[in-house]
């Protein structure tokens, strides 16, 4: 294996856990929202509180020189941070209040068509039959294991369906300006930078100035949750995913990788809350699983010419 591949399989790994790591988030945000936490808070609190996680890491890793960020680094930390993440975030909760979680959910993952056409259009990465066969299996995949079936569940509303495609495409575009951002500045120091520029955001619409959420940043118990959420979803998955980002990986093959994220929120959902699951879920799953498998085969791995042939 050459150094090159090697590179680009970690990437792919970091991608993964990146994605398993957001996929826990509906564990941490479900027990805040419990103690009375509305979602602009957790999602301000989630990216906050990793702050001086990430500063620690890199004080112990990198040293004081590791807050130093080139100009560059910086415009395209303020970009993800106050674009992809924060308005993002808030898009997204807004689609959820108006639509659903189930067409909320499927309308987000839309992202992976989202990131393919920018992809060719950004990079000129060239997609294969099996790369679009891989992304509809993605989406069938998301759609059978969010509606398990019940397709009564998915509300189109104009306005919902609006801000839902919006939401896919701030989060595609994360993945393209990321990797946009190139190998200037260590993955530590952008995280940290972006993840500023996000809480900043977050905080001006979540006010955490209020008696309410003044009580909440008070209350050990919520500070418990909020922690853990902010280790696992705010420091540790943004860190893996720009540190994948910014391995020798195609930026089209990220969001399907990452989509491991419904897979682990639906089975945390099974398993700790009761949630059900039935065998369109199952089969989604399977789709989904699929998918990634498919996405990571080189042409010349595939069976036959068909499936390899360049489309673009």
């Amino acid at each position: 294996m050459d150094k090159k591949n090697s590179n680009a399989k970690l990437g792919y790994l970091l991608i993964f856990l990146a994605g398993a790591g957001w996929g826990t988030g509906g564990v941490w945000i479900t027990q805040m929202g419990r103690l009375g936490a509305s979602s602009l808070m957790t999602g301000f609190t989630g990216h906050l509180f990793a702050l001086p996680m990430l500063a620690i890491a890199i004080l112990l890793t990198l040293g004081k020189s590791g807050f130093k960020i080139s100009k560059r680094g910086l415009l395209f930390s303020i970009i993800m941070g106050v674009v992809t993440k924060g308005f993002f975030k808030m898009a997204y909760d807004t689609t959820i209040s108006t639509i659903g979680v189930s067409t909320g959910a499927v309308l987000l993952y839309t992202a992976p068509v989202f990131v393919a056409i920018l992809s060719m259009l950004v990079f000129r990465e060239k997609l294969y039959r099996n790369n679009y066969i891989a992304l509809a299996m993605n989406l069938i995949g998301v759609f059978l294991m969010v509606t398990l079936g019940n397709f009564s569940s998915l509300n189109i509303a104009p306005l919902g369906l609006l801000l839902g495609l919006i939401s896919a495409f701030l989060h595609a575009s994360n993945t393209i300006i990321a990797k946009i951002s190139g190998n200037e500045d260590d993955s530590l120091t952008m995280a940290f930078y972006m993840l500023v520029f996000s809480a900043i955001t977050q905080g001006i619409f979540a006010q955490p100035w209020t008696e309410t959420n003044l009580a909440l940043l008070t209350s050990g118990n919520f500070l418990f949750w909020a922690l853990i959420n902010a280790l696992i979803t705010g420091a540790l998955a943004n860190l893996f995913y720009l540190k994948g980002l910014s391995t020798n990986i195609d930026a089209s093959k990220a969001p399907i990788i990452s989509s491991v994220e419904v897979i682990v929120a639906s089975l945390m959902g099974v398993i700790l809350f009761g949630e059900g699951m039935n065998w369109v879920g199952v089969l989604g799953i399977g789709l989904m699983l699929g998918s990634i498998y498919l996405m990571n085969m080189k042409p010349k791995e595939l069976i036959g010419g068909e499936l390899s042939e360049e489309v673009y």
